[in-house]
């Protein structure tokens, strides 16, 4: 058995009810932030047909559910996490390898997340998920990715809070596998706190934070005088958006 195998199967019992609640409440809390984050970039057709890989616990199918998206189906490996789906009644879940899935439904999707997956991949197997989201789009549809940010100023320590994650991304790298996958339109933001009146001190800080770390990145590597193009994403999280372009190129995703 390898170390994929023992981890995912008892994913729960031993990593994640250590640092989750996972209560009603938890799902909630988290509702309430993807719908700050992520719910202007869901279809604004609630009919639309959305596939949420590696899907967990079921947290953002839970917040699509009180968003009103009918056409909703997850898959995971952790038995132990589908089941933690369904006890907050979100039962669109299948417990399926997503290499296996996503490459039987050409063409279905008018929407896929891939919230917290590719992190645990090696370089290959990327580049394989991402080919396997392009093949599974509708032409024109989106792909929605988030992970943790290597950039920023704990990022190794984000990158390795698992003993699954095999590697990190920059939002350089991120944009990077995109494009070579086929995907265009692809923007990248950083995820920092979320605006509210309990958080509004934190948001403040988080902005002078953030100038400091830039004004310190200008000083140690210059401004490149226009010769470089890059964002400097520097919160702990970022999420990328791409499209899967409506009209291919010849031989579509390389």
């Amino acid at each position: 058995m390898n170390y994929r195998e023992r981890c995912y199967r008892n994913f729960v019992s031993k990593h994640w009810k250590y640092i989750h609640v996972l209560s009603k409440e938890e799902y909630d809390f988290h509702s309430k932030l993807y719908a700050k984050t992520f719910l202007k970039h869901m279809p604004k057709d609630k009919n639309a047909v959305i596939m949420d890989v590696a899907c967990g616990a079921g947290h953002f199918m839970y917040f699509l559910k009180k968003e009103g998206y009918q056409n909703v189906v997850g898959i995971d490996i952790s038995s132990e996490q589908l089941e933690l789906a369904k006890q907050m009644d979100v039962r669109s879940v299948k417990e399926e390898d997503l290499f296996t899935y996503l490459p039987q439904h050409s063409g279905q999707y008018d929407m896929i997340l891939g919230n917290d997956i590719i992190e645990h991949l090696n370089k290959d197997e990327v580049l394989q998920l991402l080919d396997a989201m392009f093949t599974a789009l509708k032409p024109g549809g989106k792909i929605l990715i988030s992970t943790e940010n290597a950039a920023s100023l704990f990022g190794a320590s984000r990158v390795f809070i698992d003993f699954t994650h095999e590697q990190g991304f920059t939002p350089i790298s991120l944009n990077q596998v995109l494009r070579v996958c086929g995907f265009d339109e692809v923007s990248v933001y950083g995820i920092g706190p979320i605006h509210n009146l309990s958080s509004l001190i934190r948001v403040g800080l988080w902005k002078i934070i953030d100038r400091c770390l830039k004004f310190f990145l200008a000083i140690e590597c210059g401004l490149g005088r226009g010769l470089k193009k890059r964002d400097i994403i520097l919160e702990p999280r970022m999420f990328a958006i791409a499209k899967k372009p409506k009209v291919l190129n010849k031989g579509g995703a390389s």
